[in-house]
């Protein structure tokens, strides 16, 4: 992994957990539990619901018989 990314990761798992601890005092553990579950679920519901990135294969072609000219 490059340093940026790494170090850019880091501070936001760290944001994140100052974020929840100090949503957890102001708000209370239930509601930060409720918070958590509609996030989750709704990340879930859009995981199954994306629609695939890349269009499915097309079937194989076809092969066509030219017909002859007889001249």
């Amino acid at each position: 992994m490059k340093p940026n990314k790494t170090l850019g990761l880091t501070v936001a798992a760290l944001g994140f957990l100052a974020l929840g601890y100090f949503g957890v005092q102001h708000f209370g553990k239930n509601n930060m539990f409720t918070t958590a579950a509609a996030v989750g679920g709704a990340g879930a519901i859009s995981y199954v619901l994306q629609k695939p990135s890349q269009p499915e294969a097309p079937a194989a072609p076809i092969k066509t018989q030219r017909r002859r000219n007889k001249s």
